[in-house]
């Protein structure tokens, strides 16, 4: 990768994931809106299909300005039904004067009550992170279950050279519409977290998780 090259930060995503920020322009996001949808056309009304347009052109609307490489919801249908918001930052090098801004305004999207907790961990290639944990208020007063982490970033062997991007930071904003599922949130921040990487522009990804990672592999079978 030649240095005029920009990275691509590639994620694992959640089954039925819909992508909000990670688009080059407003046309791509269409195209992929149109697809997404194409599966319930003839079984879903035309009415519900224009408010569900509605919904992804101003959830698009309200992620447009802000720092997230990648941010999105979905649905997540155990028991009651509820919906997730995941966003993912890259951060410049701590060195950066910017990094401290773009930090202040991700934490401001939510203020955590009284009993937050603080927890590291241990991604699968061995960076250590943080993350805290709790039920958090947004500005318009709504409760729900919050998850803020932030891991070191993992960069492929392809972008590791002197020309490739500076070291940063990986921050992941994670929210539940309820409050009560911070026990399932957690795994999926924590995908985010761990699976994001910066990718050369002629990159495929490696598999994920990593083969020596799965539990069972074909010489244990």
């Amino acid at each position: 990768m030649t240095q005029t090259e920009t990275p691509v930060v590639w994620q694992r995503v959640p089954q039925g994931w819909i992508e909000l920020a990670a688009f080059a322009n407003d046309d791509i996001a269409e195209r992929w809106w149109q697809a997404y949808l194409a599966p319930a056309i003839g079984s879903v009304d035309s009415d519900t299909i224009a408010l569900m347009t509605r919904a992804f052109a101003s959830a698009r609307e309200a992620v447009r300005d802000t720092p997230y490489a990648v941010a999105g919801i979905f649905p997540y249908l155990v028991d009651e039904p509820t919906v997730f918001f995941i966003g993912t930052a890259i951060l410049p090098a701590p060195e950066d004067a910017r990094t401290a801004r773009t930090v202040s305004g991700l934490t401001g999207l939510v203020r955590f009550t009284d009993d937050p907790r603080t927890e590291p961990f241990i991604a699968l290639d061995g960076r250590a992170g943080s993350a805290t944990l709790g039920i958090a208020v947004l500005e318009d007063g709504t409760s729900v279950a919050a998850v803020t982490g932030e891991v070191p970033l993992a960069v492929s062997p392809a972008t590791s050279t002197a020309e490739a991007t500076p070291a940063g930071t990986v921050f992941v904003v994670a929210l539940s519409l309820d409050p009560n599922r911070l026990d399932e949130l957690v795994p999926c921040a924590a995908l985010a977290l761990d699976s994001t990487r910066l990718l050369s522009a002629d990159e495929m990804p490696a598999p994920y998780p990593p083969e020596d990672r799965l539990v069972a592999t074909d010489a244990e079978d």
